[in-house]
């Protein structure tokens, strides 16, 4: 996290570094806004919308533009695989939670060329089942795999 006290190069900065890249990857620096963090769910689903069956050449800044009809945007992110290329589906986080409402129901009638939909947070305790890791520490440093093992086998 970077602070910058003068309220002009913030802006400055928030505009230039909205999407950039590095070395060929898109990177992106958006003013934080801690209202929107996970903790504060029922704003996350009022503000965003998950977007499917994206143009695989479609890049953030060309779908911003598309989504800028329905209000401002706060942020957007189009998911990437490991070699920088596009999964194909992407969020958007409105500034506004009816430009989310207006997004999903325009987008209905067919006229997109991707799918809008309400945005549904994964809850965290079906990911807990997903993992079968148990943290544990406070185990003697002389300790190696194998006392691990025996312990937990």
């Amino acid at each position: 996290m970077v602070k910058i006290n003068d309220p002009e190069k913030f802006k400055k900065s928030c505009e230039k570094m909205r999407y950039f890249e590095i070395d060929g990857k898109p990177c992106r620096a958006l003013p934080f806004d801690k209202e929107l963090l996970g903790s504060n769910k029922q704003k996350l689903v009022d503000h965003n919308v998950f977007v499917r069956k994206l143009p695989s050449e479609l890049k953030a800044p060309e779908l911003e533009d598309y989504f800028k009809k329905y209000g401002d945007v706060k942020s957007l992110k189009i998911s990437l695989n490991q070699d920088y290329t596009s999964r194909q589906y992407g969020f958007v986080c409105f500034q506004q939670p009816d430009a989310a409402q207006k997004a999903i129901e325009q987008s209905k009638d067919g006229s997109v060329p991707f799918i809008v939909e309400r945005y549904q947070p994964k809850d965290r305790r079906d990911m807990r089942k997903a993992f079968n890791n148990i943290y544990v520490k406070n185990f003697p440093t002389h300790w190696v795999e194998d006392d691990l093992k025996k312990l937990f086998g």
